[in-house]
């Protein structure tokens, strides 16, 4: 199992698909409690044209400490030793059998990494929406495009508000339609009570449930919707202090996407920012290289125009395409990622990003030196994947949160 999945393949496996994931600078050293790190926000108020002024106000900067903690996701699989045994007996056949149930349990894990990673940590994974309720009979529509974020057999709870305190009630997905956005549904203890539009609905064990967060703190945590960028404590920091330096920039949708992504780039500058990357949803790509056919060119990765992260490159890596756009800030290369929300985009400055992990993230869970463990109540050998970490952005007003819907 060590050798079948080495460090390179399993990131084979969970970035491959994922490019906001796969492009994330990576440090796999996390010890301690937490990290902390400081975030200047305000210089010193002691200058003056006139000496005895510039004195008298002096003062120090004014910085934040983030403290940023560590959450955890596993994802566990079992064999069955009757499986094992009708293997052939060679020591490949047996591998193979491991290997198709590990890999069920690394793609599972990818796919939560990716969607969390531009998320609010809440571990919400979609929302409901409708006309007069959203709970009819068995079905719950949800908000276009999240249907993506959900696989028959999930177990669901829901809220009214993202991360609030969770309903009554647990469903189980048997259906999905793609390109309806529905799922079918059937309670397994009992039916959510008042669900209702606008709810947000969590994968068993994800809800923050009033609480702290379990899940990444994504793009959408570090750079929220202003309505939700509050006097809480993000991090032990009250980002209303300097809501642009601490809690990153916003921006509305234009006459076109292409308008948007301009002007965003502009407000960026602005602050003294270089953003050199641009996720997106498919849906919200195309629309794009339809605003621009014929007036920009769509690139391999092998380009690298003036980047100041490594694009070393889990980009070319991993083979991701992209629209070559200027912007006053120099080339921005904009991705689709269809973990991205639709009609909201993000414009990063991509060497202010880093997720930090405790070790490899994911990998398997072997500190006793046993790839598998057999199962005390099953018939069976069981392995664990997991990872400790969490994402952290040290200029946070370099970056912007874009509404790419009118």
């Amino acid at each position: 199992m060590k050798h079948i999945y080495s460090p390179k393949k399993v990131e084979n496996v969970v970035y491959q698909n994922n490019p906001l994931l796969s492009m994330i600078p990576k440090e796999t050293s996390f010890p301690g409690r937490n990290t902390t790190y400081a975030i200047e926000y305000g210089m010193t108020s002691g200058r003056s044209a006139n000496f005895q002024t510039a004195q008298n106000n002096r003062s120090g900067t004014r910085i934040q400490d983030f403290v940023v903690t560590r959450v955890k996701d596993y994802a566990v699989v079992s064999v069955d030793n009757e499986t094992l045994l009708a293997a052939d007996g060679n020591e490949g056949s047996l591998l193979d059998v491991a290997k198709a149930k590990t890999d069920s349990a690394l793609h599972v894990l990818s796919r939560t990494m990716g969607r969390d990673i531009y998320r609010s940590g809440s571990g919400s994974c979609g929302e409901t929406i409708g006309s007069g309720g959203t709970y009819s009979g068995t079905t719950l529509e949800l908000k276009p495009g999240d249907a993506v974020n959900f696989e028959v057999g999930m177990r669901l709870r829901a809220s009214a508000g993202d991360g609030d305190t969770l309903r009554p009630g647990l469903l189980e997905v048997i259906g999905i339609d793609r390109d309806a956005d529905t799922l079918t549904t059937s309670q397994v203890c009992t039916t959510i009570t008042g669900i209702a539009d606008g709810d947000f609905l969590y994968v068993e064990g994800d809800a923050a449930n009033g609480g702290a967060s379990l899940k990444i703190s994504g793009i959408d945590a570090w750079i929220p919707a202003q309505a939700n960028l509050t006097s809480a404590s993000f991090f032990g920091v009250d980002r209303t202090l300097d809501k642009t330096r601490l809690g990153g920039q916003r921006s509305t949708f234009n006459s076109s996407v292409h308008e948007t992504l301009i002007n965003a780039a502009v407000k960026v500058a602005r602050e003294g920012g270089r953003p050199d990357a641009l996720f997106m949803n498919p849906t919200d790509w195309a629309q794009l290289a339809l605003d621009l056919e014929g007036k920009a060119l769509i690139t391999s990765t092998g380009a690298t125009h003036n980047r100041r992260y490594d694009p070393g490159d889990r980009k070319a890596q991993f083979g991701f395409s992209s629209i070559s756009v200027a912007t006053p800030t120099g080339i921005v290369d904009v991705y689709a990622d269809h973990n991205c929300p639709l009609d909201v985009g993000y414009l990063l400055q991509m060497d202010t990003w880093k997720f930090k992990s405790l070790g490899a993230a994911p990998r398997l869970l072997d500190f006793d030196g046993l790839k598998g463990i057999r199962q005390a109540n099953e018939d069976g050998v069981e392995y664990r994947w997991g990872y400790y970490g969490n994402l952290i952005c040290t200029a946070p007003g370099y970056n912007c949160r874009i509404t790419l819907a009118a």
